[in-house]
């Protein structure tokens, strides 16, 4: 090695030292051999202790599966992660985003992996902050919506009490009186989900694996499309045997579903795609139907809001929390979603759920485009 050679390489390794954010690096076991200063602080451990010891044992029991196959993903296929993990801190928890990378050789091999890590607790807690302001704001337009709602049902009811009134006929009378029965329940309904928007109580959920899950709405999807000559095409893929809480994603997926077969009220096709993407389900439902504008786009995510009319209110139709509660469970599995949409073109509804229980990383959903 020449001086030049030695002295670059006391500059990198200076360099990766004293860098502002958590670099390690690992061999092809896993074990540690670099190690620099913001480690250090973080893990409350020197270069020295941690030179040659499994990178695992400084992780909580629950997060050293997730990293470990990451790690392992990385040597084996050269396949880059980013995920988010959690430690426990003095009095909170600390959330550090992980960047995992492989580290080849100048023969083209990989001899181990790189992981670097942020500190984005107070990220994450001033983005908590923002959605906790954005929610109170809403709440002014979700008492407008509600509003609107019951007057919408009340003006039915009204309306059908002043039929039986004027009416000598039971067969009338039976009729008007079921009608009421459907307006009574809408409004509860709409009560019922306000109030479980609100909840924020921990809750026992049935697990059930997705894909067993999805093969059996797909079938109880197409018995209730045939007579609206609605087609259900799909392309599902195996992607684990995972559990999910079915009381959670079931709501979603008839929400969205749902919203389809409304859009498309002279037929058309329903598509469902599912595939694995990283430690992700990516679920994909589109509709031809009629489509959003960009403002309805901006405001789907908002409690009550709706699209249907007020005689659709009033008739009975499903009208209620809609894609705010499917935000709501969504984000609880720790999930993500988008909906890409325009007018005349129809709609696509993109679902990310996590394969292994961990949190979805970052903003962004690469594989929705």
């Amino acid at each position: 090695m020449t001086d030049m050679e030695a002295t670059s390489d006391r500059y990198f390794e200076s360099a990766c030292r004293n860098l502002a954010f958590v670099f390690i690096t690992v061999d092809d076991q896993l074990n540690v051999q670099f190690w620099n200063e913001a480690a250090s602080r973080q893990f409350d451990r020197t270069a020295e202790q941690m030179r040659g010891r499994p990178i695992l044992e400084i992780l909580p029991d629950d997060q050293r599966a997730t990293v470990q196959e990451s790690l392992s993903r990385a040597i084996t296929t050269g396949e880059t992660a980013d995920i988010e993990i959690k430690l426990p801190g003095v009095d909170h928890t600390v959330a550090l985003v992980m960047i995992v990378s492989p580290i080849v050789d100048e023969q083209g091999r990989t001899i181990g992996a790189s992981l670097g890590m942020r500190d984005i607790t107070e990220r994450k807690r001033l983005s908590q902050e923002v959605a906790r302001t954005r929610r109170m704001a809403a709440l002014g337009r979700v008492a407008g919506n509600v509003a609107h709602h019951f007057n919408n049902i009340f003006g039915g009811i009204s309306m059908k009490i002043d039929s039986v009134l004027g009416s000598n006929s039971p067969l009338e009378m039976r009729r008007v009186l079921r009608g009421l029965a459907e307006s009574i329940g809408q409004a509860t309904r709409i009560t019922n989900q306000l109030a479980a928007f609100a909840e924020s109580e921990n809750t026992t959920y049935a697990m059930v694996e997705l894909n067993p899950l999805l093969t059996k709405f797909i079938e109880e999807l197409r018995r209730r499309a045939k007579p609206l000559r609605i087609e259900i095409v799909t392309n599902i893929d195996d992607v684990a045997s995972q559990p999910f809480e079915t009381t959670r994603l079931m709501p979603v997926l008839e929400s969205i579903s749902q919203n389809a077969i409304d859009a498309m009220p002279s037929g058309g096709t329903l598509t469902i795609d599912m595939k694995r993407q990283g430690d992700d389900a990516a679920i994909a439902i589109r509709d031809t139907g009629v489509g959003m504008s960009k403002e309805t786009l901006e405001r789907l995510f908002e409690p009550f809001f709706t699209t249907k009319s007020g005689e659709d209110v009033g008739s009975g139709k499903k009208i209620g929390l809609g894609l705010a509660a499917v935000h709501g469970l969504i984000s609880e599995m720790g999930g993500k979603i988008e909906i890409q949409s325009k007018e005349g073109m129809g709609t696509t509804v993109h679902l990310l759920l996590p394969l292994k229980g961990t949190p979805v990383s970052g903003s962004d959903m690469s594989g929705a485009k």
